[in-house]
């Protein structure tokens, strides 16, 4: 699904709350690339583009989601 390509979801290993996003797209056969922000590289994306590092973290076109609730909503809607 070439809509996700553009995508990155920053997780944490163990976050129950990224667990529920990897959950959705399981269910619903998308690939999105995941970055772990236990890499401070990563951590330091984070943070430049949405101000915090949290996770999970749903990078679009230099946008930064959080909360696994809108990130899944969002998602839905591109389906």
């Amino acid at each position: 699904m070439a809509a996700f390509d553009s995508m990155t979801l920053y997780v944490l290993p163990g976050c129950p709350f990224c667990a529920k996003v990897d959950r959705f797209l399981d269910a619903n056969g998308i690939a999105i690339e995941h970055k772990s922000v236990t890499d401070p590289a990563n951590a330091a994306v984070v943070r430049e583009l949405g101000g915090k590092v949290q996770s999970p973290c749903l990078v679009e076109n230099g946008k930064a989601m959080y909360e696994s609730d809108d990130i899944i909503a969002y998602l839905q809607s591109l389906l």
